[in-house]
C-alpha cells in the first residue's frame, strides 16, 4: 500500500455527555457571570472544579466544624473587650504627638501658641464630658455578653487627666497661669494706716 501524503490523523478527544453543557468560553473568572445551566454543569463535576489548579483543599464543610453558641459568644466577648480597650486607650495615644507638637511650637507667647495650647487644654475636658457617648455604642452588647466596662472607663478618664495635666504644665511654664504671688496683688487688701503725718511749717522763712 502507498503511504498517505496527509500523514496520520490525531485521535479525537472524548466528548462529555450530551446532558452536560459546559461553557463555550475558553477562560472564565468565577461562575457568577455564567448561565444557570453552565453553573450546574460545573458544579455537577465536583467541588474541586471551582478550586484553583494545584491548590485543591478540602471544603470547609468537611474540615471546619460547626461552631457552637458558646464558642460564638466567647469570640464576640473577646472582640468586644478588644474594642472597648481600643476606645479607652485612644486618648493616651495622643500624648506623644501632643508633646512633640508642643516642643515644635516653642515656649514663646504669641497668637499661634495661645490658640494651640488652649485648644489642647479644652480637648480633654470635652472628652471627659463625652464619657457616656463614647461607650454608648457598645453598652447594650456589653450588658448582654457580661462585659464590665468600668475598668475601661477608668482608664479612659486617666488618659484624659494625663493629657490635661500635660497641657496645664505647659501653660504654667509659659507664664499663662496665675501661679506666682505677683499674679494676685490686685486681690490683696490695702492696709489701713493707723497714724498720719503731715509736713510742718519751715521756720527759716521767719528769720
Amino acid at each position: 500500500h502507498g503511504s498517505s501524503s496527509k500523514g496520520t490523523m490525531p485521535p479525537k478527544l472524548k466528548q462529555p455527555p450530551e446532558n452536560l453543557k459546559f461553557p463555550e468560553r475558553k477562560w472564565v473568572f468565577g461562575i457568577e457571570g455564567l448561565k444557570r445551566s453552565e453553573q450546574s454543569a460545573l458544579l455537577s463535576t465536583g467541588p474541586s472544579s471551582l478550586e484553583p489548579t494545584g491548590q485543591l483543599e478540602p471544603h470547609r464543610e468537611v474540615t471546619q466544624k460547626n461552631e457552637t453558641d458558646a464558642e460564638k459568644r466567647v469570640k464576640k466577648k473577646e472582640y468586644l473587650e478588644k474594642r472597648a480597650w481600643d476606645m479607652a486607650l485612644a486618648p493616651g495615644k495622643q500624648l506623644p504627638m501632643t508633646g512633640f507638637m508642643m516642643w515644635m511650637m516653642g515656649s514663646q507667647v504669641n497668637i499661634f501658641t495661645l490658640m494651640f495650647n488652649f485648644y489642647q487644654f479644652f480637648a480633654p475636658i470635652r472628652g471627659l464630658m463625652s464619657l457616656g457617648s463614647v461607650f454608648q455604642g457598645i453598652q447594650d452588647s456589653a450588658a448582654d455578653l457580661g462585659v464590665n466596662l468600668l475598668p475601661h472607663k477608668l482608664v479612659f478618664i486617666a488618659c484624659q487627666l494625663a493629657l490635661l495635666l500635660l497641657i496645664t504644665h505647659r501653660l504654667g511654664s509659659m507664664g499663662l497661669l496665675p501661679t506666682s504671688a505677683s499674679d494676685w496683688l490686685t486681690s490683696v487688701p490695702v492696709k489701713i494706716p493707723l497714724e498720719h503725718s503731715s509736713g510742718g511749717v519751715p521756720l527759716v522763712d521767719f528769720f
